[in-house]
């Protein structure tokens, strides 16, 4: 296997870098985000009662009655097509 060099400027990794940082700072705080059941609905393209039957068969975690942004993101990610 070919090893391949990448050389990058002091300010291009740094810009990468900082782009980086956003973006896992930004996943994080809309993994943190908790949702209602009707706002998950939509971002799961399911109905109320969909939902509510996924949460009794244990497909989906609720946390005091609420879906947050991580579970809709791994639930999406499980099913995705």
């Amino acid at each position: 296997m070919e090893s391949t060099m990448i050389n990058l400027q002091p300010e291009q990794l740094e810009a990468m870098l900082a782009r980086a940082a956003r973006m896992g700072a930004q996943q994080a705080f809309e993994d943190m985000v908790c949702y209602h059941y009707k706002d998950a609905c939509k971002f799961l393209r399911i109905s109320y009662n969909t939902l509510q039957k996924r949460i009794s068969e244990g497909k989906i975690k609720q946390i005091d009655g609420r879906i947050t942004g991580a579970e809709i993101r791994r639930y999406l990610g499980l099913h995705a097509k």
